[in-house]
């Protein structure tokens, strides 16, 4: 059986699966197989013998992806896989205060602010200490409280060195407590409490440590400070650590991102242990030529080179357009020209860096008579009717929760926007 789950990787998946019980870091490149290669492991180490399920501590960046590998593990081992530490580093995170949440200090029912709910918490935070929102914009004090907590910084260890930044912190600070008195938890709050649970308590600490013999990190490029130092808590003597990722894949250097997080990495855990995983799966040749030749003028890369076996595929063609407006009229004449050929327009994508760029991609399509479907929007927690619903539940758990009572403004197709203050009148 363990042969079998071997057959069909390549020489450096194979080396990766395989590797005795030691820390190492794997430079995945796009479309080389990372996913499988995190999954086969897990599954490697548990076949043989080397570690139970119970054991194995994963970690993704997205529930999709968490998903997906507890799937793919199901599929190759005929074990129960609930009882396993597979998640996201906040969903990790909010299942170690779930299990310890005396110890966490907070409530056994504490409730998670999304980001809308964190805003309209600092919103009516600032407007009970009348705090001029013109000076200090909401969003401007979230995403300082935010920042400060992914770089592991409560309200007192933050630098302030005027008279705003001294106010922002006294901000941070009434926030929190706010947070303490109504029971909840923004997300990154999640990571910090977890890390400064584990950090303070050397028993829990030691639990875990003893628990947890192999650690497995996808995505380590967008880890940021906090997570990284969260993950060290975890690592005893004995742990292992199996690091995936590709420092030039990193886009989320603006929520806090640190590469350099995997250079550190390979000087503290890997000591120069470092399998590249470099044949694509994805691309063809000239794909891959093209990337390689850009990202090669990066600096401080730790460096690959992905190459393929499927040959070099069409060539690359760019057009430069004078304004959006011409690029949207080329995009439009190549759709068609290729519908003309035969391609059916359900084969085709539009792809483009972000939403406000699909306005005039649509209305060209649109005046050209060319049907489309955008794919996107709200995630359903995120509609406001569902919003509403939550916070109604919220409320039935915990009278306290003043955040509740004044959810985002409901749509037009919300009618029930004043179940919470119903409750609340009632309760």
């Amino acid at each position: 059986m363990s042969a079998h789950l071997l057959e069909n990787l390549n020489p450096e998946q194979r080396a990766a699966v395989t590797l005795p019980h030691e820390s190492a870091l794997i430079l995945a490149g796009a479309g080389s197989g990372k996913t499988r290669v995190l999954t086969t492991r897990m599954v490697w180490l548990i076949q043989t013998g080397q570690v139970s399920p119970l054991g194995v501590l994963a970690v993704t960046f997205t529930n999709k992806a968490a998903k997906e590998m507890m799937m793919r593990v199901s599929a190759m081992l005929p074990i129960n896989t609930r009882g396993m530490w597979v998640g996201t580093f906040h969903g990790l995170a909010n299942r170690l205060l779930r299990t310890h949440y005396r110890e966490a200090g907070l409530p056994q029912s504490f409730q998670i602010l999304d980001s809308q709910d964190q805003l309209s918490a600092i919103k009516r935070l600032m407007k009970a200490m009348n705090v001029d929102t013109e000076k200090y914009e909401p969003k401007k004090v979230q995403r300082f409280i935010n920042g400060n907590k992914e770089a592991g910084l409560r309200a007192r260890d933050v630098e302030a060195f005027d008279e705003y930044s001294i106010r922002m912190t006294e901000l941070y600070e009434a926030y929190d407590a706010q947070c303490q008195r109504e029971g909840v938890a923004d997300f990154p709050e999640l990571l910090l409490r977890a890390y400064e649970l584990l950090y303070r308590n050397e028993p829990l600490r030691q639990h875990y440590q003893d628990r947890f013999r192999h650690i497995l990190i996808d995505e380590f490029q967008d880890t940021n400070t906090l997570q990284y130092r969260w993950l060290k808590l975890f690592a005893g003597p004995h742990t292992a650590l199996f690091a995936v990722g590709d420092d030039d894949q990193s886009i989320y250097a603006f929520r806090g991102a640190n590469t350099a997080n995997m250079a550190e990495f390979e000087r503290e855990f890997a000591h120069g242990n470092v399998i590249k995983l470099e044949q694509n799966y994805r691309s063809h040749g000239h794909i891959l030529t093209a990337a390689n030749t850009l990202i090669s003028q990066n600096a401080h890369r730790l460096g690959k080179n992905l190459w393929t076996a499927e040959g070099d595929g069409e060539p690359i063609r760019v057009f430069h357009a004078y304004s959006d407006q011409d690029e949207a009229s080329f995009v439009v004449d190549e759709v068609r020209a290729l519908n003309r050929e035969g391609m059916n327009l359900s084969d085709m994508a539009l792809l483009y860096r972000s939403n406000a760029q699909s306005r005039v991609l649509e209305h060209a399509l649109f005046s050209a008579s060319v049907p489309y479907r955008v794919y996107g929007g709200l995630r359903f927690f995120e509609r406001q009717e569902v919003k509403h619903a939550l916070a109604y539940l919220r409320l039935l758990t915990n009278p306290e929760d003043d955040g509740a009572i004044s959810p985002p403004a409901a749509s037009a197709r919300a009618p029930w926007n004043s179940w919470p203050t119903m409750l609340r009148a009632r309760a």
